[in-house]
């Protein structure tokens, strides 16, 4: 009788993720990138700025050094080779189906330098969810970690929140150096996070989360991520009876997150 071989697992780098296992299909395990994902880009150069024209020079040497973009909460755009530019310095079958191009956002060396653009698909070799950047703490070097107080806060933050079962993860400045190791985040950095919240959750719970998170020694953003978009955790907890509901087609106002109805969107 013949055996079948084992699996074997793929290595795990310096950033706890598989070697190997790279392309879209395997670092975004055939499901679409949500709002605050890390994705890092097999190929930056392909990337287009939402205005158009070519990535600015900063842009492209952060993403030399560091090619990790950020998720941003807006729809995926699909296009063909007839009306998208084909990536800089990437190979693409003319035959192919229209590639989807991701609404991501680079982060500059520079505090607030951002720039919003699109990244194909087809170049994403990895992902890492908020979720999966809990307890990377210790990957970070020494004293880092007491460095910066929103760093320090983050396990007291996760039991806060466990205490509530709901799965989370940090984002922002506290997110992005968990994920890639760039230390970005600074000593006045608030801690942002980001509460999965797909059933409804109670206006007193958040109420009392929100208090907890409070008495922490930083500045805690939360927000509870819905099926429809996320809402401020502090705002929710408030008991405002309309709610700003973001969404990757703009903020709507809502009275349930949970279940929006009509079409009251708020315009910029």
């Amino acid at each position: 009788m013949t055996v079948a071989p084992a699996h074997r697992t793929a290595p795990e780098d310096h950033h706890g993720g598989p070697r190997r296992l790279v392309g879209p299909l395997a670092a975004l395990d055939g499901r679409l990138a949500g709002p605050h994902d890390l994705l890092l880009m097999q190929c930056p150069g392909s990337l287009r700025p939402v205005g158009g024209g070519e990535l600015p020079q900063w842009a492209r040497a952060v993403l030399r050094v560091h090619p990790w973009v950020t998720v941003g909460r807006a729809p995926a755009v699909l296009g063909g080779p007839a009306d998208t530019p084909p990536p800089v310095r990437c190979t693409r079958d003319v035959g192919a189906a229209p590639e989807q191009w991701l609404p991501v956002t680079v982060r500059g060396a520079e505090r607030g330098r951002r720039l919003d653009a699109l990244a194909p698909r087809a170049a994403v070799a990895r992902t890492l969810r908020p979720e999966q950047l809990v307890g990377r703490e210790e990957l970070l070097p020494p004293g880092r970690v007491a460095a910066v107080p929103a760093l320090a806060a983050l396990p007291a933050a996760g039991r806060l929140v466990v205490e509530h079962r709901l799965a989370w993860g940090p984002i922002g400045a506290v997110g992005y150096e968990l994920g890639t190791g760039v230390p970005v985040a600074g000593p006045l950095s608030p801690l942002r996070l980001v509460l999965r919240a797909p059933q409804p959750v109670s206006r007193r719970d958040a109420l009392l989360l929100r208090r907890a998170l409070d008495r922490l020694p930083v500045p805690v953003q939360a927000e509870l991520e819905t099926r429809y978009g996320a809402v401020l955790l502090a705002e929710y907890a408030a008991g405002a009876p309309t709610l700003t509901l973001l969404t990757p087609e703009g903020p709507r106002e809502v009275h349930d997150p949970w279940f929006p109805r009509g079409r009251q969107w708020r315009l910029p």
